[in-house]
């Protein structure tokens, strides 16, 4: 019983340390091929990490891309001097009011996935694993649609359906449209299959 509790707390410590990994690189090391590379170490690791730890990790890494949407209405609501863009828009305050709940429910909302992956989804809840599916397809469908009609971040691809292609940041907060389609995968066999075991 030792020697199991021993196995946990260290297999926990390793997760917390990937963790903690994965937001000094992804933070640090600004360059558009950081998450990515983290992506694919995830998934070629999947097997000593466990499918469904990798898969929630997958889940965090891209939930810590959209802090881009929380910071930047926050940052509006507030007029901090961070980006350019903050001090150039004019904000009455009641629309700084709705910036900055935005943000905050948003910020709320990280937290429930990130509670979703590591309370359901590591633990091979189907339920947890059509959460994370649903808000995928919502929450992605509606970045890319605004990415069509509102504003494309800069993201190259709109330029091929003739979309003038403007601003910054495509790179990063795009991430989890890559990594949450992963964690799915990756962690569809041991939830779904017959002997529904936990290979983590």
């Amino acid at each position: 019983m030792t020697d199991q509790r021993q196995s946990s707390r260290f297999t926990g410590l390793i997760t917390l340390a990937v963790i903690v990994a994965i937001i000094i690189i992804q933070f640090v090391f600004s360059s558009p091929f950081t998450g990515p590379v983290i992506i694919i170490a995830l998934i070629v690791f999947q097997t000593p990490l466990g499918k469904l730890r990798s898969a929630a990790l997958l889940v965090t890494l891209g939930a810590l891309s959209l802090l881009e949407h929380i910071g930047f209405s926050i940052v509006f609501a507030l007029g901090l001097d961070v980006v350019p863009e903050a001090n150039q828009l004019v904000l009455t305050p009641h629309a700084k009011q709705h910036f900055f709940m935005a943000g905050i429910y948003a910020l709320i909302a990280m937290g429930l996935i990130l509670f979703i992956a590591w309370t359901g989804l590591r633990r091979g809840q189907r339920s947890a694993w059509y959460a994370i599916l649903g808000v995928l397809i919502v929450g992605g469908g509606a970045e890319l649609l605004a990415g069509a009609f509102i504003f494309q971040m800069g993201n190259p691809l709109y330029a091929l359906f003739g979309i003038p292609v403007q601003g910054f940041g495509w790179q990063f907060l795009y991430l989890y449209l890559i990594a949450w389609p992963c964690a799915l995968v990756v962690s569809f066999r041991p939830i779904f299959a017959k002997s529904n075991k936990d290979s983590a």
